[in-house]
Protein backbone atom coordinates (compact mmCIF):
# COMPACT_ATOMS: atom_id res chain seq x y z
CA UNK A 1 0.00 0.00 0.00
CA UNK A 2 1.45 3.53 -0.71
CA UNK A 3 1.82 5.96 1.70
CA UNK A 4 0.38 8.32 0.25
CA UNK A 5 -2.37 7.64 -1.25
CA UNK A 6 -3.06 4.28 0.20
CA UNK A 7 -3.75 2.31 -3.02
CA UNK A 8 -3.00 -1.63 -2.73
CA UNK A 9 -1.27 -3.60 -5.29
CA UNK A 10 -1.08 -7.16 -4.59
CA UNK A 11 2.05 -7.80 -5.69
CA UNK A 12 4.51 -11.31 -5.98
CA UNK A 13 8.14 -10.45 -5.57
CA UNK A 14 11.25 -11.76 -6.00
CA UNK A 15 13.93 -12.14 -2.91
CA UNK A 16 17.33 -11.42 -4.57
CA UNK A 17 20.17 -11.77 -2.41
CA UNK A 18 22.31 -10.27 -5.21
CA UNK A 19 20.56 -6.74 -4.97
CA UNK A 20 22.24 -4.99 -2.47
CA UNK A 21 18.64 -2.91 -2.07
CA UNK A 22 14.67 -3.62 -2.89
CA UNK A 23 13.58 -2.06 -5.75
CA UNK A 24 10.21 -1.91 -7.83
CA UNK A 25 10.08 -1.10 -11.50
CA UNK A 26 9.90 2.16 -12.77
CA UNK A 27 7.50 0.74 -15.38
CA UNK A 28 5.56 -0.35 -12.87
CA UNK A 29 5.18 3.60 -11.34
CA UNK A 30 4.13 5.03 -14.60
CA UNK A 31 1.63 2.39 -15.23
CA UNK A 32 0.43 3.13 -11.71
CA UNK A 33 1.07 6.69 -11.69
CA UNK A 34 2.75 6.45 -8.10
CA UNK A 35 4.38 9.63 -6.78
CA UNK A 36 8.10 9.02 -5.89
CA UNK A 37 10.33 10.74 -3.51
CA UNK A 38 13.46 12.36 -5.01
CA UNK A 39 16.82 11.34 -4.13
CA UNK A 40 19.71 14.27 -2.76
CA UNK A 41 21.73 12.50 -4.74
CA UNK A 42 22.16 10.10 -7.69
CA UNK A 43 23.05 5.90 -6.37
CA UNK A 44 24.42 4.53 -9.44
CA UNK A 45 22.91 1.34 -10.44
CA UNK A 46 24.55 -1.89 -11.67
CA UNK A 47 22.69 -5.14 -13.47
CA UNK A 48 24.02 -8.76 -12.09
CA UNK A 49 26.49 -8.93 -14.59
CA UNK A 50 28.30 -6.05 -13.24
CA UNK A 51 26.76 -4.02 -16.28
CA UNK A 52 25.32 -0.40 -15.97
CA UNK A 53 21.57 -0.57 -15.48
CA UNK A 54 19.44 0.66 -18.98
CA UNK A 55 18.07 3.54 -17.14
CA UNK A 56 21.03 4.59 -15.70
CA UNK A 57 21.52 6.06 -11.69
CA UNK A 58 18.85 5.85 -9.42
CA UNK A 59 17.19 9.35 -8.64
CA UNK A 60 13.80 8.32 -7.35
CA UNK A 61 12.40 6.09 -4.20
CA UNK A 62 9.10 5.61 -3.21
CA UNK A 63 7.79 4.30 0.23
CA UNK A 64 5.26 1.36 0.54
CA UNK A 65 3.90 -0.32 3.77
CA UNK A 66 4.32 -4.16 2.71
CA UNK A 67 2.61 -7.23 4.28
CA UNK A 68 3.70 -10.62 3.90
CA UNK A 69 2.01 -12.87 5.70
CA UNK A 70 1.10 -11.37 8.90
CA UNK A 71 4.56 -9.44 8.74
CA UNK A 72 4.38 -5.71 7.85
CA UNK A 73 6.59 -3.07 7.43
CA UNK A 74 7.31 0.28 5.77
CA UNK A 75 9.92 -0.46 2.96
CA UNK A 76 11.97 2.45 0.90
CA UNK A 77 12.46 0.80 -2.82
CA UNK A 78 14.62 2.36 -5.58
CA UNK A 79 13.21 3.27 -8.60
CA UNK A 80 15.02 1.58 -11.58
CA UNK A 81 14.35 -0.84 -14.46
CA UNK A 82 13.91 -4.39 -13.40
CA UNK A 83 13.14 -6.11 -16.85
CA UNK A 84 10.04 -7.84 -16.97
CA UNK A 85 9.86 -8.23 -13.19
CA UNK A 86 8.04 -5.31 -10.86
CA UNK A 87 9.94 -5.74 -7.62
CA UNK A 88 13.06 -6.92 -6.02
CA UNK A 89 13.35 -7.67 -2.16
CA UNK A 90 16.95 -7.01 -1.71
CA UNK A 91 19.51 -8.04 0.97
CA UNK A 92 18.64 -5.26 3.15
CA UNK A 93 15.12 -6.68 3.46
CA UNK A 94 17.00 -10.31 4.40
Amino acid sequence: MTTDTHKIFCKQALVNSGSTSSCISQKFIKENNLDTIQLPFPITCYNAGRTANKNGSVTEVVKMNMTIGDHQELIQLLVTNLGNNDLFLGYNWL
